[in-house]
């Protein structure tokens, strides 16, 4: 009877697999003939799109058969977008909510027909960005309100916090995970610097161009003190405080890996980040090595660790404020007057107009609505703020008022006291607490650098995100890796 069972199981998976050959010897001519013809009349982009058509099929069914590792997807989603938009034009918010969403979806789908390990998704990290989306539903009721603008600003201000305190503890399970997300990035890193080479060495492309003398991009790209490169990102700022979180983040996780090969892309990446941060000319960058050290101090309960991190901190401070060292280089220049804020001229007006901003915000204590404090002149609202904030609190402060802002920092303080909480008395694995560490003081320094800057853009915030939510991820992971070693305990054989 088994036998019968097996013998038709067998020719019926032989029956599917000739069936499967034969659809792909009926349409892979069809495809190949498509695909010439497309070359022969010289329609390149749709000869490409139908070159990737394989690609496309194998992420698809990638991200159905791994749907639980949504968070890997999403990550990879928006650096290879954003590379596209190094090309092409297109929206890259609106392609990044409609993935969000879709994956969503087929995770509520799949845990229909299979049960999810939810696992650690309600945490404290829910918890206060709820709290923070319902504050950001009732700013839809500000006289203001424009639903076009909210709708596009509600996808950094709390869709994707949210989002990520829901995917990151169901994807991420062991300390390997979170390697690789560092692997990933990694390789992102040096992707990014390598265009960043590449746009210095070669020169721009066509979009590039367009976006540098036809869109004004060059008011701020190309200056008196030279050209600041800005890879695949939105701007010079973005990308070089981006390449400062990875440097960042893999220089403490470099330390806290034991795998030959992990410490070798690590170094590979921190130095092509370094050197994006270097070719972006942006001053910012250097409040998220100085944030983060400093934290990391904070946190070190070891001796050792806590002199590296006063070291470092002062080396720093004392190479960039009280020596000429590398004058000559024009990045490191450019760095070096981060540590002489007060004297920059374009400091002096972002002060100027902060007090500005603060004369006319005393009348709106909930903003000027979401998504129109800053450049709102195309959503057409009833008021403008006529004064650029300049940096991303500011910009919290003219979105929501001083109501919004004290919220978002009180929330903000709250998540990092309760991150270092955890870090401090519930990770007991010191690889596992390496990581997280490296993780959440690169987001330390990331807030500090938003005081100078509107950095909360593609892809630095879903990385900040992730970061918070995987110290509420470590506390499950630690208690499986204690189990597991309590585990191996009881199987050692007694001599």
């Amino acid at each position: 009877m088994n036998n019968n069972r097996q013998n038709k199981a067998a020719l019926s998976g032989t029956t599917a697999f000739a069936f499967g050959r034969l659809w792909i010897l009926l349409f892979l001519p069809l495809l190949l003939y498509q695909f010439y013809f497309l070359i022969t009349e010289y329609q390149i982009t749709l000869s490409a799109i139908y070159a990737l058509i394989p690609f496309g099929l194998i992420i698809i069914s990638s991200i159905l058969i791994y749907i639980q590792k949504s968070i890997y997807f999403l990550i990879i989603t928006q650096f290879v977008l954003l590379i596209f938009t190094g090309y092409y034009e297109f929206p890259l918010g609106i392609y990044m909510l409609i993935y969000s969403m879709t994956s969503i979806l087929l995770l509520i789908i799949y845990n229909i027909y299979k049960q999810i390990d939810w696992t650690g998704y309600k945490n404290g990290m829910l918890l206060l960005y709820v709290t923070w989306g319902v504050f950001c539903l009732l700013e839809i009721a500000n006289p203001n309100h424009v639903q076009e603008a909210w709708n596009i600003s509600i996808t950094h201000y709390a869709f994707y916090p949210i989002l990520c305190a829901i995917l990151v503890p169901i994807a991420i399970k062991k300390t390997n995970h979170i390697e690789w997300l560092l692997i990933i990035w990694s390789l992102f890193l040096i992707i990014s610097a390598t265009k960043g080479f590449w746009q210095k060495t070669y020169g721009f492309n066509q979009k590039e161009m367009n976006d540098l003398f036809e869109l004004g991009k060059a008011k701020t790209h190309i200056i008196w003190s030279g050209v600041r490169y800005f890879s695949y990102f939105t701007d010079a700022a973005n990308y070089g405080v981006h390449m400062a979180m990875g440097a960042t983040t893999l220089a403490i996780s470099f330390f806290h890996t034991n795998k030959i090969y992990l410490r070798i892309l690590f170094f590979i990446a921190i130095v092509a980040a370094l050197y994006g941060m270097g070719i972006s000319g942006t001053r910012t960058a250097m409040a998220v090595p100085v944030g983060a050290i400093f934290l990391y101090i904070i946190l070190s309960k070891n001796k050792n660790g806590f002199l590296i991190g006063i070291l470092v901190l002062v080396s720093l401070l004392i190479f960039f404020r009280f020596t000429n060292i590398g004058q000559g280089n024009e990045y490191i220049r450019k760095m070096r007057s981060a540590f002489y804020a007060t004297e920059d001229a374009s400091y002096q007006v972002r002060v100027e107009n902060r007090e500005k901003i603060k004369a006319l915000m005393t009348a709106k204590p909930f903003g000027y609505g979401i998504g129109l404090g800053g450049k709102a002149e195309r959503f057409k609202p009833k008021e403008l703020m006529p004064y650029p904030p300049d940096s991303w609190l500011v910009n919290v402060w003219t979105d929501t008022g001083i109501v919004g802002l004290a919220l978002y920092l009180l929330i903000h303080i709250a998540l990092f006291i309760w991150c270092s909480w955890i870090l401090w008395f519930k990770i007991s694995n010191k690889h596992l607490k390496g990581l997280l560490t490296a993780w959440l003081c690169t987001n330390a320094g990331y807030y500090l650098a938003a005081y100078g800057n509107d950095v909360m853009q593609y892809p630095n915030f879903i990385m900040i995100y992730t970061g918070f939510a995987l110290c509420f991820a470590g506390v499950h992971i630690d208690k499986k890796l204690t189990e597991e070693e309590e585990e191996n305990k009881k199987n050692i054989p007694i001599l």
